[in-house]
C-alpha cells in the first residue's frame, strides 16, 4: 500500500486508506531511518483515578490555612 504526500498551504499532508485502523485523532511521528513511525498519543484523565475520586475538598480546604476564609484589607466584598 502506498500513500501520497499532499501540500495543504505551508503543509504537508499524508492521506491514510480507508483499510488502515485508526485508533486515535492525534499521533506523534518518528524518522527511524528509512521508516516513519506513527505512535498514537494516549491522553490521561488523571481525575478518573482511584485517588481523585475519593479526595475530600472540604476536609482539606478545613486543614490548608491557606485556603481558609480571608478578611477584606480594604473596600473589597466577600459574599
Amino acid at each position: 500500500m502506498t500513500v501520497k504526500l499532499r501540500k495543504v498551504g505551508n503543509s504537508k499532508t499524508l492521506t491514510v486508506p480507508k483499510d488502515i485502523l485508526i485508533t486515535s485523532t492525534e499521533y506523534t511521528v518518528r524518522n527511524d531511518g528509512v521508516n516513519i513511525v506513527f505512535t498514537p498519543v494516549v491522553k490521561k484523565n488523571i481525575f478518573a483515578t482511584k485517588e481523585w475520586k475519593n479526595y475530600d475538598y472540604q476536609k482539606d480546604m478545613q486543614n490548608d490555612l491557606e485556603l481558609q476564609e480571608v478578611k477584606p484589607l480594604g473596600r473589597e466584598v466577600i459574599d
